[in-house]
């Protein structure tokens, strides 16, 4: 996830992320709250 330091979700907590595909399949990047 962007941002400084240790990073959480809380449950039902809405993202925005990019989809790329990675070694094994697809993967999310640029994870950020919204």
């Amino acid at each position: 996830m962007q941002g400084e330091g240790y990073r959480t979700l809380n449950e039902g907590q809405e993202v925005e992320f990019v989809v790329v595909e990675g070694p094994k399949g697809l993967q999310a990047e640029e994870v950020s709250k919204i």
